[in-house]
């Protein structure tokens, strides 16, 4: 089984997939595996940002620059695609977390058997980025911009979704949410101390 877990910028669906891999299930960060992928996928990288190009500096192209971000997609969701595809074929009956703001733009959610979705208020959000990331509002703005596509109320994302809404940051009440979806939809492998 493969579960998205998705959900806007500062969502809280990070602490969503602490959570989730503390119940021993396993969590793949699909930002942290696409950090490898432009490693692997450099030549191909370099060819549409220039040589000696820092991941970081690729970040701020992509959020201003749509066409950009459009060829960098074209790069790794489908090297990102193949890694997940293997994992489904070498455990049948394993359980995969897949965490990723983007699973519908890239079409990882056809690799789904359920989405979790952690949703939260913009001005929540906006509050824990400008405390926890230290950017300013406009980046804030242009982050949510690129994310139009991730909403579960806009985007038909073709399988069940499991809505958790994380409005205060309050750890106790998240876990609680993510480990009654994880009982509700069976995959609970060890005991979770609350």
């Amino acid at each position: 089984m493969v579960i998205g877990l998705t959900g806007k910028s500062c969502s809280g669906k990070n602490e969503a997939g602490n959570i989730l891999a503390q119940a021993g299930l396993e969590v793949w960060d699909l930002d942290r595996i696409a950090h490898r992928g432009l490693e692997e996928n450099r030549e191909a990288v370099e060819a549409v940002f220039g040589p000696d190009i820092s991941r970081p500096a690729i970040g701020r192209i992509v959020f201003r620059d749509p066409e950009k971000r459009r060829q960098l997609e074209g790069i790794l969701y489908p090297w990102l695609g193949k890694k997940i595809s293997a994992w489904k074929d070498e455990n049948p009956d394993g359980v995969l977390v897949i965490n990723g703001a983007l699973l519908h733009r890239a079409g990882f959610h056809l690799l789904c058997d359920c989405i979790i979705y952690v949703d939260a208020p913009f001005n929540v959000r906006l509050e824990r980025a400008l405390q926890r990331d230290g950017v300013t509002e406009e980046q804030f703005r242009l982050r949510e911009d690129s994310q139009d596509d991730v909403d579960f109320r806009v985007v038909d994302y073709k399988v069940p979704v499991h809505v958790i809404l994380n409005v205060d940051l309050n750890l106790d009440e998240l876990r609680r949410q993510v480990l009654n979806i994880c009982d509700k939809i069976g995959v609970l492998t060890v005991p979770v101390q609350a």
